[in-house]
């Protein structure tokens, strides 16, 4: 009985986690979910003038933390923001921007 507990808990913990989840998009801004949903790249057209920084929120079924991105510029450079983790699978579930 346990077993089927645990596997049927494994298995909604992997469709939770097997696709990105849709972020709020910023205003201007769009994202390009890249490497299996393991990163995001995030290019801004509009917006806030200067630079930004995309953070991803990760999860790799053990634990979530939030990853800071390369610096972008508007109407410029993206900014990529990968997931790694010494353990289990990491895929991007969200992000964010932080204006610089």
């Amino acid at each position: 009985m346990r077993r089927i507990v645990a596997c049927v808990a494994v298995a909604i913990a992997a469709t939770a986690i097997a696709s990105p989840a849709q972020a709020q998009q910023e205003r201007g801004c769009y994202e390009d979910y890249l490497r299996d949903g393991r990163s995001v790249e995030v290019f801004c057209d509009e917006g806030r003038p200067g630079r930004f920084r995309a953070v991803a929120h990760c999860s790799n079924g053990l634990g979530v933390w939030d990853q800071y991105g390369s610096i972008g510029r508007v109407r410029g450079e993206s900014s990529l923001a990968v997931c790694t983790s010494l353990l289990g699978y990491p895929r991007v579930t969200g992000y964010h921007i932080d204006w610089v």
